[in-house]
């Protein structure tokens, strides 16, 4: 069934080519035979003409770049198929039945006939077309081919990029987090007992409950903020933290683990025992829009403040995950200021992957 599919619009075509002449030939009642008969020959060489390209030539020539090899080989083709072509006709012409209906009597009207070099100008015109047709044809199947390849070979090497990054990005954010509570076991061990029953709900959404892709947004925020508390827990009051969430009920899906990069470097780098640090976090949701993520935390200049978006697993992964996830669908800016490190993460959640 499926070659006949294949098969059928190449019939059909020809079919139309054939009768269609033959319905004009014929509506006045005369039926001419050597016209009709010459007409089915021409098609014939036309045919093969089409199919030799099609099936074999373009793709043994043309697409492998040998295209004065091509030229010349169709020359070559066009030139034995049109002496075939007289050959053919010389031979069965006197053996054809005479005219079905003759014409009714009078004088028979014919058009002037154009010089010869005109005719033969006409007809190897055609010949070309057909020849083109088979290649326009030819190129666009195989471009769709190749489309289609190229789509299925990105789709695969995309899933291969983010398995590859989230496999990186858990096992670091499992790392900080739990430097972050063993550095408070020995300040407070109460405080790093209710830290360690929050880390198991964040491991619980980083490990099952985001598997797949996308995340509910007010999940992704539900788990942000549990890690912006497990944060608090560590610091000194000389830190003025504002945390700043809003989600208007939206039931958009966003990537897993966007705003934990720039959050968790805010803590590691904006904090500063020997003087006042801050840390302002601010993350709103549009609904039917997307979200807007900022962060801003104290800079000090004998301190390695913040990653460069090409180093470091944290951003690095950032960065190359809103690439592949949000393709111009994204806004991602870092830069030092006067006294602070600002980042601004811009998405678009009008469409996903």
């Amino acid at each position: 069934m499926k070659n006949f599919i294949k098969i059928f619009p190449h019939i059909l075509i020809w079919a139309i080519v054939l009768i269609v002449p033959t319905y004009f030939m014929s509506r006045e009642g005369v039926f001419d035979s050597k016209p009709f008969y010459n007409y089915v020959i021409r098609i014939g060489i036309f045919a093969i003409l089409f199919y030799l390209n099609y099936f074999y030539l373009i793709e043994k020539f043309l697409f492998n770049r040998k295209i004065i090899l091509y030229i010349a080989i169709n020359i070559g083709l066009i030139a034995v198929l049109v002496a075939l072509h007289t050959v053919i006709s010389d031979m069965i012409m006197p053996f054809l039945p005479p005219d079905i209906h003759k014409r009714p009597p009078g004088p028979r009207m014919e058009g002037p006939r154009g010089p010869f070099f005109m005719r033969f100008i006409l007809d190897y015109m055609s010949i070309v077309f057909v020849i083109g047709l088979s290649v326009a044809i030819k190129t666009t199947i195989r471009w769709y081919r190749d489309s289609l390849n190229f789509e299925q070979q990105k789709s695969v090497q995309l899933e291969a990029d983010l398995r590859n990054l989230r496999s990186q990005l858990n096992p670091h954010f499992l790392f900080n987090t739990l430097n972050n509570i063993y550095s408070l076991i020995a300040i407070d061990q109460e405080r790093a007992q209710e830290a360690v029953h929050r880390l198991s709900n964040l491991l619980r959404f980083v490990m099952y409950d985001n598997d797949e892709k996308f995340v509910p947004i007010d999940k992704e925020l539900e788990f942000t903020h549990n890690y912006i508390d497990l944060m608090k827990l560590r610091l000194s009051p000389g830190v003025r933290l504002n945390v700043t969430i809003e989600n208007p009920g939206t039931q958009d899906m966003i990537a897993s683990l966007m705003f934990i990069t720039l959050i968790e470097n805010a803590f590691k780098h904006g904090i500063n025992s020997g003087e006042d640090s801050f840390i302002d976090i601010s993350i709103l949701v549009e609904s039917g829009k997307g979200v807007i993520c900022t962060v801003e935390n104290s800079y000090f200049k004998k301190a390695k403040n913040i990653e460069s978006p090409g180093s470091g697993i944290g951003l690095a992964n950032l960065s190359k995950r809103l690439e592949l996830l949000y393709p111009n669908k994204h806004e991602f800016i870092i830069e030092r200021r006067t006294n602070s490190f600002f980042a601004l993460l811009r998405i678009d959640l009008t469409k996903q992957l």
